[in-house]
């Protein structure tokens, strides 16, 4: 049996893929900052640990996910807020690749959390791997927390950093935030409606993740092999407007309203970066690996989580 070591698995992501690990008989340790609440919230297969030194030295794991963060659009930006984004991100990273290095057992790969903030805002440029970023607070962020899990490429540890786009869920997420208003026929274009969502289904979002952990394929040991920075987003992104009018009609709903640029920084500050920029994102080294998306159009992903 394969054994892993999962942060963030009460997240979005982080159950969907316990929920595919647990029912392809795999052994799953969470480190979770409550384990009564995640009790509740996952499989009663899964081992909790509220700590690391709660983990036994002689334990061994085969692969180790770390999707820990605290949700960065749910409150502004305070300096206490930044200062538990940080925390929840770059400073546990930072403990939880610490912890790996004593290990007298190594595991083969991390795969670890990013976001498509570290691009900053992209504007309409067609953005991979290898393009520069624009420096912002997203980026920062990102950046150092990139850092800090990058530290062990100097072991025999296979890295992988995933830049992940917006998450489509059918009972979570954004998604879940905006359904309200249009299902009022109150979805609103957010500014010029320009700028770019790049977005993601969480059926593929899960399968991209066990396409990086799995070992046992050719293109590990290719040149490059399945390490460093992937964009995981689909191979679509749309712009604000095209994502607010295929929402609207799947909901059978008008979409005709629009929230200005002004009234977005009023009421979230420094947080509107966030809705009024974008990212155009190519999932470049993903798709040149020889991942297949399942739901590569905003359409189908839509209709398969609303339905």
């Amino acid at each position: 049996m394969t054994e892993y070591l999962i942060t963030g698995g009460t997240g979005l992501i982080g159950s969907a893929l316990i929920a595919r690990l647990v029912n392809a008989n795999h052994l799953v340790t969470v480190l979770t900052r409550n384990s009564k609440s995640a009790a509740t919230a996952l499989p009663r297969e899964v081992q909790l640990v509220e700590n690391l030194a709660q983990i036994p030295q002689q334990k061994h794991f085969d692969y180790v996910v770390n999707l820990a963060g605290e949700p960065i659009a749910d409150s502004r930006w305070s300096k206490k807020q930044k200062k538990k984004l940080w925390a929840s991100r770059v400073t546990l990273t930072h403990d939880l690749v610490h912890w790996i290095k004593q290990r007298p057992l190594l595991p083969k790969a991390l795969i670890s959390g990013s976001a498509i903030g570290w691009y900053g805002d992209g504007k309409d440029k067609v953005l991979n791997e290898q393009s520069a970023a624009n420096p912002e607070y997203t980026h920062s962020l990102c950046q150092a927390w990139e850092a800090e899990a990058l530290q062990l490429s100097d072991t025999s540890v296979r890295v992988c950093i995933i830049r992940t786009g917006l998450v489509i869920h059918p009972s979570g997420g954004f998604l879940q935030k905006l359904l309200p208003a249009f299902k009022l026929g109150l979805g609103a274009r957010l500014g010029c409606g320009t700028q770019y969502m790049s977005w993601i289904h969480i059926d593929d979002m899960v399968s991209a993740l066990l396409f990086l952990i799995d070992d046992n394929k050719p293109q590990i040991t290719a040149d490059p092999p399945l390490r460093g920075i992937f964009n995981l987003s689909s191979p679509t992104p749309v712009t604000n407007t095209e994502f607010t009018k295929t929402l609207a009609a799947q909901l059978q709903r008008p979409n005709f309203l629009v929230v200005p640029n002004f009234v977005l920084k009023l009421m979230l500050g420094e947080m509107s970066r966030l809705l009024i920029t974008g990212q155009r994102l190519e999932p470049q080294r993903l798709c040149k690996a020889g991942f297949n998306f399942h739901y590569p159009r905003l359409k189908e992903a839509l209709s398969n989580a609303l339905n």
